[in-house]
């Protein structure tokens, strides 16, 4: 409860000219990068091909080839020119996972594509556009004939066109080949034609095991009790006994499956899911963390991809970054480690997959910083148990989450439950009210009235604590704004702990408490309050 004793009325002042300046400015900006978001490029039917197709990078009725790969006044000219006019279209040639994006040296802008085609990694090269025509970022998922950039004339470049290079692999000054047969047997964007890919099929012999990292032994197959191999390729397999191996208190592995939401990761065999139980635990998030490390320092024998966890997209070469919010911990990879490897075929009769490798070292830290919570990124209605929440609060959970990245649903479902049961009318000993159970003068600062939206309505104090949407937003509001208050002291390291924790303290006792001791107050009722909120928030998490 906000006992409201522990909130001077100067704290009280200030934290209610912050509330005037939430309402007048909208969310934090820090708090809207964490909002759900997709990738910046479009997939539109003037460019869009079928599904599994390829297309060309310029539609030929928009440019014209002004300079072919290969020899060039004494230098190698390593893709093939497509003059056009500023501005024209530049569509995606396969689908793939956007590894450059912005600022490259002689491109002025450039596009760096990895895909996966018939087993094997390929990248394609997109450069000249100025900084306004880049519509994707490094991270981006894009699929064939999407609409990524525009045609411009920056960089070394004496006339608008788009530079298309082809490398067998993932991106490097030396692997370039000639674009050309690709680019013929493309699609034209927006035909609706199918176009193929001239690559060979993949050999059908087993890939020989990698060198040794570790120790001499071959690695032991996966149980069936943690996981199946089936219709997992080579490199997979390889992913999961070695992290079974390593991590013998994982109990579960996954990872194939016929569907894959438009991507071929799973599909094809080629992903493997390391479940991570407790996972919102410290326990759990440093298993994680380990997995992850572990991986990432042996990326290059195991031929991994890349990796997401806990929101990370971790590519094997270029920068890390932070993914969209996709919705609930088990879509932003908070409950497991997805890897993603380059494949090399189903194994064959007699295959060797090498000792299990002993490689260290840290993987890179994404830019950004969306750390969330347990049940954090729960962002819909269908990601709350069914069953566990009255159905009218869930509307108001999902809106008022959105407010800060620390607090999310099932956070809010288990604060609620914790203060009044999701029971109206209450009022308590110390004059709590409301489901919120606020403190008159806290209610005053934060209880604004707001309609079927969310929106505000009217001044701080006209609300009703008894209203669902009133209290939630509320409830939201004055969670985010504790959080303000102590973020700094976090960053600088003189309040230590977790952050959502943290703020619970501060919803209970007040920050001012926090920052006094430095972290939570060590006052049982407090301690007693974050430790019960935080467990029962998996019970609303539907993932679990």
């Amino acid at each position: 409860m906000k006992k409201g004793g522990a909130i001077t009325l100067t704290v009280v002042l200030a934290l209610s000219l912050f509330v005037i300046l939430f309402i007048t400015t909208g969310v934090r900006d820090d708090a809207a990068e964490c909002l759900p978001s997709g990738g910046g490029g479009s997939s539109t039917a003037a460019g869009g091909v079928p599904a599994g197709s390829f297309a060309k990078p310029t539609k030929t009725t928009e440019s014209t080839l002004s300079s072919p790969f290969g020899e060039r006044e004494g230098t190698m000219h390593n893709g093939m020119d497509l003059a056009a006019p500023v501005g024209t279209p530049i569509y995606a040639y396969a689908d793939g996972i956007v590894t450059q994006a912005g600022p490259a040296t002689g491109f002025g802008q450039w596009i760096v594509i990895e895909h996966n085609i018939a087993g094997q990694i390929v990248s394609t090269v997109y450069g000249h556009m100025f900084p306004d025509g880049v519509l994707v970022k490094a991270g981006d998922h894009v699929t064939a004939g999407q609409h990524i950039a525009g045609v411009g004339n920056n960089g070394q470049s004496s006339g608008a066109h788009l530079h298309f290079e082809y490398h067998t692999g993932p991106w490097s000054s030396s692997n370039a080949i000639d674009p050309t047969p690709f680019y013929d047997a493309a699609a034209d964007p927006g035909t609706g034609q199918s176009g193929q890919s001239p690559l060979p099929a993949p050999s059908t012999s087993p890939p020989p095991a990698p060198s040794p990292a570790g120790g001499t032994a071959e690695m032991a197959a996966l149980p069936g009790s943690v996981g199946s191999e089936d219709h997992w390729q080579v490199d997979t397999v390889r992913v999961a006994r070695a992290v079974h191996a390593k991590f013998p208190q994982i109990s579960r592995i996954g990872g194939w499956r016929p569907g894959g939401g438009g991507y071929d990761d799973h599909p094809s065999g080629r992903a493997a899911d390391i479940m991570i139980e407790n996972w919102s635990s410290e326990e759990g998030k440093t298993l994680g963390d380990q997995v992850k490390d572990y991986l990432w320092a042996n990326r290059d024998y195991l031929q991994i991809e890349y990796m997401i966890w806990r929101q990370q997209y971790i590519p094997s070469t270029g920068e890390s970054n932070t993914m969209e919010d996709r919705g609930s911990p088990t879509a932003n990879h908070f409950d497991h480690v997805h890897v993603t490897t380059i494949g090399h075929g189903m194994p064959t009769p007699g295959q060797t997959y090498g000792p299990i490798p002993g490689g260290t070292g840290s993987a890179p830290k994404a830019a950004g910083n969306c750390t969330t919570a347990p049940g954090a990124g729960l962002g819909d209605r269908a990601d709350l148990a069914a069953g566990q929440i009255p159905p009218e609060f869930q509307p108001w959970l999902t809106r008022s989450a959105a407010q800060c990245r620390e607090v999310s649903p099932a956070i809010l479902a288990a604060q609620l439950k914790q203060e009044a049961g999701f029971t109206p009318g209450l009022t308590s000993p110390a004059g709590a009210k409301g489901y919120g159970q606020f403190m008159p003068e806290t209610w005053a600062a934060y209880g604004f009235p707001v309609d079927d939206n969310g929106t505000v309505t009217g001044p701080a104090g006209a609300g009703d604590p008894n209203d669902i949407g009133d209290a939630v937003m509320a409830q939201g509001r004055y969670n985010c704004s504790v959080a303000d208050t102590l973020r700094p002291g976090i960053e600088s390291g003189s309040i230590t702990g977790d952050p959502v924790e943290l703020m619970l303290a501060g919803y209970n006792a007040g920050p001012g408490a926090v920052q006094q001791f430095g972290g939570i107050p060590p006052y049982p009722e407090t301690q007693n309050y974050v430790t019960t909120i935080t467990a029962n928030a998996s019970n609303y998490d539907l993932a679990r």
